[in-house]
């Protein structure tokens, strides 16, 4: 008998994202536009949110909704990955708490830069020669400009 896959907890995803952000409940709430009593029965599985509140849930929290309802880490282990710059795991080093425009720790990575890495990753290995060629020569020509302007 096939083992059924248990639906996604937004509730406990959303208070980790809050408590890893190290947010109240009540910001959090102000932020989404809802009572801090209604976050918190979300939080806690007595109610579900609509997609419209989860969307504001997720920006109070300043994450994607792919973010509190796509795969965990966990669920993606043993699954083709790409990996850092030291090897690990790429769902091993996402940043969350990193914003768009900031740099995320040293071997993390925000939730975009993922992405990014992720889709590249794929077009490098399964991209036609010519495609491949003329992404390591655009990469090329943007590492050398980088150098250059780190020189000066």
């Amino acid at each position: 008998m096939a083992k059924k896959k248990s639906p996604i907890d937004i509730g406990k995803r959303i208070a980790a994202t809050r408590a890893q952000r190290g947010l109240s409940q009540g910001l959090v709430a102000r932020r989404a536009g809802t009572d801090p009593s209604y976050l918190s029965r979300i939080e806690t599985g007595k109610v579900h949110p609509t997609v419209r509140t989860a969307l504001r849930i997720a920006a109070a929290l300043r994450v994607s909704l792919d973010d509190l309802l796509g795969p965990s880490p966990a669920d993606l282990r043993g699954r083709d990955c790409p990996v850092s710059p030291s090897g690990a795991c790429l769902m091993d080093v996402i940043d969350t708490r990193a914003t768009e425009g900031l740099s995320a720790a040293p071997d993390k990575y925000t939730p975009r830069q993922l992405r990014m890495l992720s889709r590249f990753s794929h077009i490098v290995r399964d991209a036609d020669r010519s495609l491949t060629r003329a992404l390591e020569v655009l990469l090329e020509q943007i590492w050398m400009a980088r150098q250059a302007r780190d020189n000066q």
